[in-house]
């Protein structure tokens, strides 16, 4: 492929402004997805960071993208959120990664025919939530709902939540739309979907998907636990033959069980949030259904157990597992890597592979299953989900990863085949499409696509890395002892920092999975739209500074400093990460330790505070100017109460009516309370957002200090103050 001319950036710049990145350290964001490649292994893959991001808007961005890179011998490889880990939206041809995040719209419900019509960046979560204003939700979604895209799953393909009904995503799509190499645009629809459907955007780029929706009603859960997978198998087996009206059938391994149980909650502030609920040592089914259905399944279930070793769990953990369906992948917090072996097989053949599996393999394996009810040629069919504990910066890294290759194995050998194709298992696309529609693939792409301009080298194009895994495979005989051999610590065990950066967030930083959960919801990144500014890429640009490849310097300081700090990435993590606390720990370090600049007003800020004693460069003189005349006999500044309000610095300079409002309503509500006048500091959190610095100064005056009036303040907190300091609206347990 023909590599970037200046006139080409002028080009790219012109059609989509601000939207196109030539940046090295931004676009070497845009070169991975959820896995790590193994060092002995990359190579094989050579070089995945692209020569530019773009980021189209429109269709006609498209047409005019693909019609400027045929003629101009120019890849483009498409990405939704790169939630996957077989290397689907690696660029390895560079060229251009076509990033579709503002191609994200609902464009049409259709209520009566349950039909939703969408743009491929579209996130399943997203699309959901704008379904339910229609009461209509989806028939099916990805277990990375939170993040992943529509055009995304079509590309790959797959199935989910919900396909114990509804099957694999395919068959729930209506049509696509496509701008193909040459810029024309196709509607694929029936049988035609097969030339879009799994083919990863090497046949064309997704501008819309038309898909099945279902009218939205209350669920059920049920979880069920099984002694091992052959009666798991069995007990499915039974509830297919019945018939049950079940919408959705999942089930997590034992060992699964034991690490979820293991791994840490999330925290705030240092405290662990939500109840620990543990798991029984076994296989755990969990059976969603429409809450109208129940009668029906609480009648015939009992009867189904009769021949298994089940029993039904309790009412707390099947909400559990529900609930926190989305965050199977926090067992990587124990890792802090995790190896991925996902393979589809038939539900006949679930017990075999899973005793096979034991047998061979000595690492812990932990797994998770969603069942379709009409698979290939309408029978049952188990997509598992397995992961294996790991550490992706140690050399052992590399066997382990082979070991992914004996659980390969023993599902051909089951009648299964690998999850999908991508980059890393083109080689086996036969088995996974099918060899007729693959060659109906291939036909298709040789003729729309005569110069492989789109996402080459991938799904119908074996490269060295696919030939490297074939030759693995036929030798994993030989391979799997070392894998076997390795000697694996489970759990969190940061010891030391790593150039500069603490050892907790140094683990933190490996322990991301880069599942992009955090991304959507991340306003910083929400407001600009680059990899750079979001959780997921902080993360990941950490692992690069930590490995020599990258440097800090003010641009990347500010990236961190203009985080918000508002924690929303903290309540999205699949993985628990305390990210915000990582951010803030960091800032300390650059700041005070390192010495490197912040941002000038915070620096104005400092001097203000250190000088006056807040952090709007008012004099002291002036803070009570807000206080109500006639309440200082009642509630004198400086006397002494059971209570002290707290105003804080924007209340006590800017916002007056906060203040004026809250103590008249105290006074009016009999509160006995005083003020501590024109002795009142900052309360501290600004420097603490700005500069991350626990024993700031003005923090140990405001502890040190005179304490006039109620001891409650700050040391002795038998009294909870009030407060209505605006910057203080996150920590008011600091000024108590």
């Amino acid at each position: 492929m023909a590599a970037l001319k200046a006139a080409d950036k002028i080009f790219l710049g012109n059609l989509f402004g601000t939207r196109v990145s030539f940046d090295r350290r931004e676009i070497t964001l845009y070169g991975h997805d959820t896995a790590e490649i193994p060092s002995l292994v990359k190579p094989l893959v050579g070089s995945t960071v692209p020569a530019a991001v773009v980021q189209p808007a429109s269709e006609e961005e498209l047409v005019s993208l693909a019609r400027w890179a045929r003629e101009n011998r120019i890849a483009l490889t498409p990405r939704g959120r790169a939630t996957s880990g077989y290397g689907g939206v690696l660029p390895v041809k560079g060229g251009l990664v076509v990033d579709f995040f503002h191609l994200s719209k609902l464009l049409d419900i259709d209520t009566k025919t349950l039909i939703a019509r969408v743009q491929p960046g579209i996130c399943w979560e997203q699309l959901d939530r704008e379904l339910a204003r229609k009461d209509l939700t989806l028939r099916l979604y990805p277990s990375s709902y939170p993040a992943s895209t529509v055009g995304g799953w079509l590309a790959q393909g797959g199935a989910g939540f919900g396909s114990y009904e509804s099957g694999w995503f395919r068959d729930n799509v209506v049509s696509a739309r496509v701008v193909l190499a040459d810029g024309a645009i196709r509607v694929f629809s029936g049988a035609d979907l097969d030339l879009v459907s799994e083919a990863e955007g090497t046949t064309g780029l997704i501008s819309e998907v038309t898909i099945k929706v279902m009218p939205k009603e209350a669920l059920g859960v049920i979880s069920i636990g099984c002694a091992d997978a052959y009666d798991l198998q069995h007990l499915v087996e039974r509830i297919v033959k019945a018939g049950l009206p079940i919408w959705s059938l999942s089930f997590i391994s034992p060992r699964m069980a034991e690490m979820k149980n293991r791994a840490p909650l999330r925290t705030h502030a240092g405290h662990a949030i939500g109840e620990r609920v543990l798991l029984p040592a076994s296989y755990v089914l969990t059976l969603a259904f429409r809450e109208k259905d129940r009668q029906r399944i609480d009648d015939v279930l009992p009867d189904l157990f009769e021949t298994c070793q089940a029993e039904l769990l309790s009412d707390k953990i099947a909400h559990h597992e529900w609930d926190n369906r989305f965050k199977i992948i926090v067992v990587k917090r124990l890792g802090p890597s995790l190896v991925p072996a996902e393979v589809v097989i038939p539900l006949s053949s679930l017990g075999d592979l899973m005793a096979e599996v034991e047998r061979k393999v000595s690492q812990p394996v932990v797994k998770e299953g969603l069942v379709i009810r009409g698979g290939a040629g309408g029978n049952p069919e188990v997509a598992i989900l397995g992961f294996i504990p790991s550490d992706e910066r140690k050399f052992s890294y590399n066997f382990i990863f082979a070991l992914a290759l004996t659980i390969m194995k023993i599902a051909e050998k089951n009648g299964g085949r690998p999850y999908a194709t991508g980059l890393y298992f083109a080689g086996k696309a036969g088995r996974i499409l099918g060899k007729e529609r693959l060659g109906r693939l291939k036909a298709f792409k040789s003729r729309v696509d005569p110069s492989n301009i789109l996402n080459p080298g991938k799904v119908m194009q074996g490269g060295l890395m696919s030939r490297a895994l074939s030759l693995g495979a036929a030798i994993e005989p030989l391979i799997r002892p070392l894998g076997n051999h390795v000697s694996s610590k489970i759990g969190e065990h940061p010891t030391q920092s790593v150039r500069d950066i603490p050892a907790d967030v140094a683990w933190y930083a490996y322990t991301c999975c880069q599942c992009g959960y955090c991304v959507p919801e991340c306003d910083q990144f929400y407001g600009r739209g680059w990899e750079s500014q979001s959780p997921r890429g902080k993360w990941y640009w950490l692992r690069g500074y930590m490995a020599g490849r990258e440097k800090w310097d003010q641009q990347k300081v500010d990236t961190f400093l203009v985080c918000t700090t508002c924690e929303m990435c903290d309540t999205r993590c699949s993985t628990n990460l305390p990210i915000e606390p990582s951010w803030m720990k960091l800032r300390g370090m650059l700041i005070n330790e390192e010495r490197r600049m912040t941002f000038p007003p915070f620096e104005m800020m400092a001097a203000a505070l250190t000088s006056e004693g807040n952090i709007w460069a008012g004099c002291r003189k002036d803070r009570m100017d807000w206080y109500p005349a006639d309440l200082k006999a009642a509630h004198p500044p400086g006397g002494k109460a059971k209570n002290v309000y707290f105003a804080g610095c924007t209340t006590s300079y800017v916002e007056h009516d906060i203040g004026q409002a809250s103590v008249r309503l105290l006074d009016k509500a009999g509160v006995d309370f005083v003020h501590l006048g024109k002795e009142e500091d900052c309360c501290g959190t600004p420097m603490l957002v700005a500069r991350c610095d626990p024993s700031h100064p003005q923090r140990d005056a405001r502890r040190d200090g005179p304490q006039p009036g109620a001891g409650t303040l700050l040391r002795q907190r038998a009294h909870p103050a009030q407060g209505a300091a605006g910057g203080c609206r996150h920590r008011q347990g600091e000024a108590r």
